[in-house]
């Protein structure tokens, strides 16, 4: 007689008590009362990320989870992005409001001194948290971004910044109108090959689930609170600064990144005194999550390789 077939077990990953115990997450307030969110996983080596502009923590989903086998890798979301509050004096839509936002992170979690990696706005705000904090700061990793003014370079046209001033006063008059313009823009059955054909992206590449996790994000993040921050960041630079940097920097730039083309990335390089370059062949904008395991281990690759390690990243805090 034959035996009744047994159900199939269900297996389920749950994450390890030892993940569970080096996880925090939770908000801290900023200077002028900003609830932030941030999120803090593993430990060793204290590696915190700084996002993109209208961004969230998804495009650092990769180098999460690589890094925090042996690191301390702090996400958090900017003012008026994501979990944290809009913050409610306009004067506080700004860089130097980001760089203060960070500041509080790593105040909370008690992070003396650790490596900040920046994605596209993020590099601005790394940038200006070294110049005003450089004891707080082991290294330097700049992904995809720019040391100032944005527009000037956005798909390497001058003609990008006078587009820019017509859309930050169209979405003042009009911020209800400029919202659905823009969120028709983004979610529409088409939004994905659209990132091809302007190519902000590379659709056979990038991970489409990360992405509609951005385009879920951005028309969420409030129009006139948007282009205020843009018109800080335009308003910003740190070029003048870069020749002052004595912390290891690395440089990762993108072939075809039409956002922030790869001769800023290159200038950067010839600035910043004793910094790394590695350009990323066939990547963009979005290039962390087109090639996250290239990225990961040249970052990997950065960190292990200093002259003296014991002293430039052995101290967790």
């Amino acid at each position: 007689m034959p035996l009744p077939a047994q159900k199939k077990q269900t297996t389920y990953n749950l994450p390890k008590l030892s993940e569970l115990a080096q996880t925090r997450e939770g908000y801290t307030r900023s200077f002028d009362g900003t609830k932030i969110w941030y999120r803090s996983v593993g430990k060793g080596i204290p590696i915190i990320c700084c996002n993109g502009l209208g961004c969230s923590t998804f495009y650092f989903h990769y180098l999460e989870n690589y890094f925090k086998r042996f690191a301390q890798v702090t996400t958090w979301d900017y003012r008026g992005h994501g979990k944290s509050d809009m913050p409610v004096l306009r004067k506080n839509h700004s860089v130097q409001g980001l760089v203060r936002d960070l500041k509080a992170v790593m105040d909370i979690l008690k992070i003396k001194k650790g490596i900040l990696v920046g994605h596209s706005m993020g590099v601005q705000v790394l940038f200006e948290f070294y110049r005003q904090y450089p004891d707080r700061v082991k290294a330097l990793i700049s992904c995809f971004g720019t040391f100032g003014k944005p527009m000037d370079t956005f798909y390497n046209t001058p003609v990008s910044k006078y587009l820019f001033e017509v859309i930050y006063i169209f979405n003042q008059l009009f911020p209800r109108l400029s919202n659905l313009i823009g969120t028709v823009m983004v979610k529409n059955p088409l939004w994905y090959q659209m990132g091809g054909v302007f190519k902000l992206m590379k659709p056979y590449l990038a991970d489409k689930k990360i992405m509609e996790q951005y385009v879920d994000h951005i028309v969420k993040v409030d129009p006139i609170f948007l282009s205020n921050l843009t018109r800080s960041l335009q308003e910003h630079t740190t070029e003048s600064f870069l020749r002052n940097i004595k912390v290891p920097t690395l440089i990762l730039g993108a072939q075809d990144d039409t956002f922030t083309p790869l001769w800023v990335s290159k200038k950067m390089h010839h600035l910043i005194p004793r910094s790394e370059l590695f350009i990323i062949q066939k990547g963009s904008h979005v290039a962390l999550v087109e090639h996250p395991e290239l990225i990961n281990l040249r970052i990997e690759k950065f960190i292990s390789s200093r002259k003296a390690p014991a002293t430039v990243f052995s101290d967790t805090h």
